[in-house]
């Protein structure tokens, strides 16, 4: 009889560290020789993160909507080919950060019922910056979200701590605790957080704890209408994928990257710079950038994508033309 397959699901607001988190867990599995396969979901239509891992990490892409909404009837077919084809030891689902961890356990347990699969925790992070600034704020789609997603899981991870002070550390972990009286709670700096917590979650927690709606605070529910989702607290949230036809200048892009508006909360993808010899991968997140070289394994294109709520898509496009100096850019979705 085939092994039962344990499922950790990875959420988290945009730029919570959730990336971050996987490429450890990954860079674990290969030392203990545990294979793991990963299915990552993106907003955007366009696989940007997926190159960071290893052309040995068995994957599934689902883009160009979230798990919980548009392609959440996808879940349980993608699993089960995972599940199928390659018999990982363990598979982790890293969500698009505006998807609902609820609905998402649902569709795990529904998939379980076909294969061997056994949910076995959710782990949610969250960057202790914007958290702060989004309590302080104390209302707002983006903050129930963030809400939603924080109470649903077995572990907190709340990450880059290093950016907030001890006194509002404190702060948050007290009202996480709060949210969320039944999760392990861990502070971390760049997603650093002992792995054994995860692996060592009880058999039942997925069982007891993830009956769909008992975490869900009376602010967090959503509506139905004839067994349609009506998924109002991110549909606000909107994703801009733009396919770049040819390189840009590097000084150009970041110059245009640091001028991104406030509502942008996560930005990502592939680029060739005019003036370097290497294509990078670049991350952006709640004002920070980042830019990482690397050769892919396999063909991709030159994209970015733009993730928030309430930009101009029309300003970003110009924007985008301009960075590639002709009147009509890349294609768009």
């Amino acid at each position: 009889m085939d092994k039962t397959i344990p499922v950790y699901v990875l959420t988290g607001f945009l730029g919570s560290g959730k990336t971050t988190l996987l490429n450890r867990i990954l860079d674990e599995a290969k030392t203990s020789k545990r294979k793991v396969a990963v299915l990552l979901n993106e907003v955007g239509d366009a696989n940007v993160e997926g190159q960071l891992f290893g052309k040995d990490v068995p994957m599934a892409e689902m883009l160009g909507g979230c798990i919980c909404c548009s392609i959440r009837a996808d879940l349980g077919m993608e699993l089960m080919k995972l599940a199928q084809e390659h018999r990982p030891d363990a598979i982790w689902i890293e969500s698009t950060g505006i998807a609902r961890p609820l609905e998402i356990i649902d569709a795990v347990t529904e998939a379980s019922l076909y294969e061997r699969l056994e949910l076995k925790g959710v782990v949610a992070l969250a960057d202790g910056r914007h958290l702060l600034d989004r309590v302080r704020i104390g209302a707002g789609k983006t903050y129930k979200l963030m809400k939603e997603q924080l109470a649903a899981a077995d572990i907190v991870v709340l990450n880059k701590t290093d950016l907030i002070g001890e006194a509002d550390r404190e702060e948050l972990e007290q009202l996480l605790r709060d949210w969320n009286p039944n999760a392990r709670l861990v502070s971390a700096v760049q997603a650093q957080i002992e792995l054994n917590a995860i692996y060592g979650l009880e058999d039942s927690i997925a069982v007891k704890e993830h009956v769909h709606g008992e975490h869900c605070s009376p602010d967090c529910k959503h509506s139905h209408d004839h067994g349609d989702h009506v998924h109002a607290d991110h549909d606000h949230v909107h994703a801009l994928t733009y396919y770049l036809p040819g390189p840009i200048d590097s000084e150009e892009f970041e110059s245009f990257v640091s001028r991104l508006p406030e509502d942008v909360y996560r930005a990502k993808g592939i680029v060739t710079f005019r003036d370097t010899a290497s294509r990078f991968l670049f991350q952006y997140a709640y004002r920070e950038s980042d830019y990482m070289r690397i050769t892919p394994q396999k063909t991709v294109h030159d994209v970015v994508v733009f993730i928030g709520e309430g930009f101009s898509r029309h300003d970003l496009i110009r924007q985008l033309e301009h960075l590639t100096h002709q009147k009509k850019g890349g294609t768009y979705s």
